[in-house]
């Protein structure tokens, strides 16, 4: 039989797991993707001041139309965009095929 102390510790550590679920989702829904959109944002304006002309004509040849200026936007915008399409690998040897 437990103690009723030991009940409390249960309590205690079925509470903060539960917080710590829901701080997870409110990083992984909420901040993740704000924090990709201004990373992303910003090597698009990396990209547009130094290459940016040949960025443009890199779309014109598949006829977008885009100014100079929209470029970190549209960086941005792939960006946060990417980052719900993001996947995980738990074990480094998967992509190795090993079949002798």
């Amino acid at each position: 039989m437990k103690k009723n102390n030991d009940l409390i510790v249960d309590g205690v550590t079925a509470i903060g797991a539960i917080i710590g679920i829901i701080a997870i989702i409110i990083v992984m829904v909420f901040i993740m993707p704000w924090v990709a959109f201004w990373c992303a944002y910003l090597g698009g304006w990396i990209a547009k001041v130094t290459i940016g002309k040949y960025i443009v004509a890199g779309f014109k040849l598949f006829g977008i139309a885009i100014s100079i200026d929209k470029i970190p936007l549209v960086a941005g915008f792939l960006g946060w965009f990417g980052s719900f399409f993001k996947r995980a690998i738990n074990d480094p040897n998967s992509l190795i095929k090993n079949d002798k």
